[in-house]
């Protein structure tokens, strides 16, 4: 010090903390959500999702996650099921449904066909069960089977590997009717908010009514509704209506043998309405198949020829609801891209499904033999772009298997409620 009060050296400099490197596990849920939320797909952020109990909670206990990722993402298309050919047809084959999976450059899309079990082989290992298996439909990642010689039921999830249920059909649903019966295929119905519930919705005809017979998945029993007359049934025939998996927006459609009405079953309120199809969709050379766009909405998509349209529904004029045509493309210059001179092989495109907002579409040729084989295409609703998938003879009903969301990716409700270790 020089005068006593000032000191000579001033006091050493406090070294500032150096910030903690950010690393993925530090990262706050909703900063990890918008980064989830840029994946690729459905399948990339399952596997990604189920790294570790942290991640996995993120999403599962965000509806509102959800719901964007599926605004963002289409939900993928794994393949196509083949109902399996007749006995008269192919009697040395296997009955048993056959998969082929759609071609994507998606590496985890291809991981998750090649780690579910889409050749059915528990169901066919199963000891208790006849090895004949029809397939009757496809919805929200599981499929609805029919052992014709046993009258069983199941519903299985490929993905989740050995996870199906077994249920017979209600011998109640014949009971009270009129003359000759008959029991079409069954359809499946998933719920919306508990993706491990499930209804399966079958009808039954009489000689001029109708009734549904629906089994719960929550209760596993069947409930067997009244029997409601119907009008305009073709007289000359006691197969009046046609076997049916079309469902959109929870309404199911049956179509008159005759193509001049469908029955329409709103699964909501359980109410049977008919309804007269427009005009140029009861011509027999149209194809057509009702489903969803990719928001939800009902559509039918039709063919004829390679022309393509869309009807939807919509308030006309005295304020009715109807089925009104949105748009009709010809889709000449589109097959000539996909399929180049093999286009000139065929002359027209069946509808085979519809889902998502996506129609399947396969080529044919008029008054040719069926086992001439077929392109099976997707085409995008929204864009109207044409897809190949790959060649196969049609022969047999056509099932999209779309991936769905899982149920370990779902625990805002009771039944899969988020736990911990899980």
């Amino acid at each position: 010090m020089s005068d006593g009060s000032f000191p000579t050296q001033s006091p050493p400099t406090k070294r500032r903390k150096e910030p903690s490197p950010t690393t993925v596990a530090s990262l706050g849920v909703d900063t990890l959500l918008e980064i989830l939320l840029r994946l690729p797909s459905l399948a990339t952020l399952i596997r990604a999702a189920l790294t570790c109990r942290t991640w996995r909670s993120a999403v599962a206990s965000s509806p509102a996650f959800r719901r964007r990722f599926r605004e963002l993402h289409q939900a993928p298309l794994l393949g196509l099921f083949f109902e399996p050919p007749s006995v008269a047809r192919a009697p040395a084959l296997p009955a048993i449904p056959s998969f082929l999976p759609a071609r994507r450059r998606d590496r985890d899309l291809a991981a998750a066909v090649r780690g579910g079990d889409f050749f059915l082989t528990s169901i066919q290992e199963h000891p208790d069960k006849a090895h004949c298996w029809d397939i009757l439909d496809c919805r929200g990642g599981y499929i609805l089977l029919s052992n014709g010689e046993e009258e069983t039921l199941s519903v299985l999830n490929p993905l989740a590997r050995r996870s199906e249920r077994f249920f017979d059909r209600p011998k109640e649903s014949f009971e009270g009717c009129r003359g000759y019966v008959v029991e079409r295929d069954a359809c499946l119905l998933c719920s919306g908010g508990d993706p491990t519930l499930f209804r399966v919705v079958l009808l039954v005809h009489d000689e001029s009514r109708v009734r549904a017979a629906v089994f719960s998945s929550d209760t596993g029993e069947w409930s067997i509704w009244p029997w409601v007359d119907v009008p305009a049934r073709p007289r000359r025939t006691k197969l009046w209506l046609m076997n049916s998996n079309m469902q959109a927006n929870g309404f199911l459609y049956w179509i008159y043998t005759n193509h001049k009405y469908m029955v329409m079953l709103d699964t909501s309120t359980m109410e049977f309405s008919v309804e007269e199809l427009p005009l140029f969709l009861k011509n027999q050379c149209c194809s057509f198949v009702v489903g969803e766009m990719s928001n939800g909405a009902r559509c039918i998509v039709y063919a004829i020829d390679f022309t393509v349209g869309i009807m939807s529904r919509r308030t006309d004029g005295d304020g009715v609801e109807r089925w009104m045509l949105d748009r009709a493309i010809r889709l000449d210059t589109q097959l000539d891209g996909v399929l180049g001179r093999l286009k000139f092989n065929y002359n027209e495109l069946l509808v085979v499904a519809v889902r998502d907002g996506f129609a399947y579409l396969a080529t044919s040729k008029k008054f040719l033999n069926d086992q001439t084989p077929s392109w099976f295409l997707s085409l995008c609703l929204e864009r109207m772009k044409l897809e190949k998938l790959f060649q196969r003879t049609y022969d047999s009903g056509v099932h999209p298997y779309v991936m769905a969301w899982p149920p370990s990716l779902v625990g805002n409700f009771g039944t899969f409620a988020l736990e911990d270790g899980t």
